[in-house]
């Protein structure tokens, strides 16, 4: 960064004060301008601490990026798996629950090298602190699907048949019967579907950056995808 003359730095000081990081980024560039001034070992030692405290600014900075990006690209990945499933595309999934995990595992990483960051600078223990966004991980608990909280496929033998006065009547009876089954069929993929994208835009909320929540979705997606496999499949043996 280059350094700030006192009027740009009254100007610049003006300007982000919306953005404490940035203006603490631009308070360290002019303490930086100011120890030039100092001769011999004083102003070497303050500039040497104050570099420091800009590399570690700077890092903070990277790891609230790596946040925003995995929240931005978490919610996409929540739209493409519901599209994916809506056209009947699971070929798609298993790479884009591996990036799923991926993300998490980068977040994870980053975050693990803002507390180094944070203990360095001496602030890791303060809980409000302006840049420590890792929530606790108190998360409410992931919502669980299985197959019995699927609507039902209805049976052709769900009731007694009626007696048919013609064959007319009959293959009407069998239309609907096709209709209704079909109609289930849609209805429970689409019921996986949306909780599998229920599951990741969790995640995508806090930037992934909760250890025990992204643990228990991942999980649950991968369920939750499994038994979207065993529904398409019964629409297979259905249709066939």
């Amino acid at each position: 960064m280059g350094d700030l003359t006192d009027d740009a730095w009254q100007g610049a000081q003006e300007e982000l004060e919306s953005s404490p990081l940035e203006t603490a980024r631009t308070h360290v560039r002019a303490l930086l301008h100011h120890t030039h001034m100092l001769t011999g070992e004083p102003g070497e030692v303050l500039d040497l601490a104050l570099r420091a405290t800009q590399r570690a600014s700077d890092e903070i900075g990277a790891c609230n990026t790596q946040l925003d990006t995995a929240s931005e690209r978490g919610k996409t990945l929540a739209r493409e798996i519901k599209d994916r499933l809506r056209e009947q595309n699971p070929a798609a999934l298993p790479a884009l629950l591996d990036e799923l995990g991926c993300l998490a595992s980068r977040v994870a990483a980053s975050e693990a090298g803002r507390q180094v960051v944070l203990r360095i600078l001496g602030t890791d223990e303060e809980p409000e602190a302006e840049d420590a966004r890792t929530p606790p991980d108190n998360h409410d608990g992931v919502p669980k699907l299985t197959a019995a909280d699927l609507p039902r496929v209805p049976s052709l033998y769900d009731a007694e048949q009626p007696g048919y006065s013609t064959l007319a009547d009959m293959m009407a009876a069998q239309e609907k019967a096709t209709a209704q089954r079909v109609d289930a069929h849609d209805r429970r993929s689409a019921v996986v579907a949306a909780h599998m994208t229920e599951v990741v835009m969790r995640m995508a909320d806090v930037s992934f950056s909760d250890p025990a929540l992204n643990k228990e979705a991942l999980a649950e997606v991968r369920s939750a995808y499994a038994l979207w496999l065993e529904c398409a499949g019964e629409r297979r043996r259905d249709d066939g």
